[in-house]
């Protein structure tokens, strides 16, 4: 993706999701389909895979540290 195209594809999504515009509006004045606008808000809205793989990841290694320091507090109560 080109940095124009992203710089379009931001305005649309800022059009329906900050203005509050009709998708066909919107879609209309780009000159892009109905469907292509709901396609680019929709997948604004929803966590890039990269970032939740990344998230899950980190989730996993805090649970682990949760652990190993439940188990060092036991044995310095004990």
């Amino acid at each position: 993706m080109t940095a124009v195209n992203h710089s379009i594809n931001l305005s649309i999504i800022n059009e329906v999701k900050s203005n509050g515009r009709l998708l066909s509006d919107v879609a209309r004045q780009y000159g892009v389909s109905t469907k292509a606008v709901y396609q680019l808000v929709r997948q604004s809205e929803q966590p890039s895979t990269s970032r939740t793989l990344t998230l899950r990841s980190e989730i996993e290694q805090l649970r682990s540290r949760i652990q190993e320091l439940t188990l060092e507090l036991s044995h310095i109560t004990q």
